[in-house]
């Protein structure tokens, strides 16, 4: 074969390559991987120029979807840009209010495209967002965190937006900082000082009410598993696992919480391989709250 002839088979090659990385599929994917961060206000903690460390971060973790919460000062431009640098092409921000400091929009990114997009605020707190990635449906959300009783107003319009659906028997994930306590951690959270600690800060803080009959509450939690959704973490670990506070001390309760979760419905439970809450020398110093991550298998 002559230089010419190979300069063309060299170039032919290439455009095949090039052609089948631009359309791989999530069909394609054997595995996906999802992180749900609450990244504390905007990302304040990480000063450097358009929140790099936390680029270098996702970029490690190479995450098929994020759902990320406090995405303060974000734009959809911003988050474009922001997601891009590390590896997903595909973003969608809640809302937008580059100015205020108490809108805490939730966000999600994805390496696959985001469809049947449903932006909800009215009657929640910080809102909710609905999403698919293939026939995955997500809803991501950060709630109430002043007031139990708008907390279970809250998680019952979700699961009845579930409900009501044109799929509600799919493949559904709700994550985020849903800012309530699960029924699967009370042995622990009896053993604690949480109680007494919410009570503290309720005195200090009278808009507070967080507690009910003076006692902890976990309705929130309850309706999402009597409604049959499956908390992803303890699927595959029963012992206590923390998600609040990190070494950075914000409102969060100064013992260990849980307020972050993933929770599947039923089809997905058997495809789930791995759950856990992402423990670093990252997310150590630049949130409150550590992420959680799951690992399902893609079928």
């Amino acid at each position: 074969m002559n230089k010419t002839k190979l300069k063309i088979a060299a170039l032919l090659g290439g455009i095949i390559l090039c052609t089948s990385s631009a359309y791989a599929s999530l069909d394609e994917a054997k595995q996906l991987k999802i992180i749900s961060y609450n990244v504390y206000n905007g990302m304040k903690l990480d000063e450097s120029e358009g929140k790099q460390q936390y680029i270098d971060w996702a970029k490690a973790q190479d995450a098929d979807i994020i759902a990320w919460q406090e995405m303060n000062f974000f734009t959809r431009e911003k988050l474009e840009k922001f997601a891009a640098g590390y590896g997903h092409k595909y973003a969608v921000l809640l809302k937008e209010s580059p100015d205020d400091p108490a809108f805490f929009p939730v966000a999600i990114t994805s390496k696959y495209p985001i469809v049947n997009v449903n932006k909800v605020v009215d009657n929640l707190w910080h809102g909710a967002l609905f999403a698919d990635v293939g026939n995955y449906h997500f809803v991501i959300t950060h709630m109430n965190p002043f007031w139990t009783a708008k907390r279970i107003d809250e998680i019952n319009l979700i699961i009845d937006s579930i409900k009501y659906s044109r799929d509600p028997n799919g493949k559904w994930i709700i994550a985020g900082d849903l800012n309530s306590f699960s029924p699967a951690d009370k042995a622990d959270y009896d053993k604690s000082t949480l109680l007494e600690d919410i009570k503290e800060k309720q005195k200090k803080r009278p808009i507070l009410e967080n507690l009910v009959n003076g006692q902890l509450s976990y309705t929130v939690q309850q309706n999402l598993l009597d409604a049959g959704y499956i908390d992803a973490l303890k699927l595959k670990h029963k012992e206590f696992i923390s998600t609040a506070p990190t070494k950075v001390f914000y409102d969060q309760a100064s013992v260990p919480l849980r307020y972050d979760y993933i929770y599947v419905s039923p089809p997905l439970k058997n495809n789930v391989i791995d759950v856990k809450v992402l423990k670093d020398d990252f997310t150590d110093k630049y949130s409150d709250h550590y992420p959680v991550q799951m690992i399902i298998n893609n079928k």
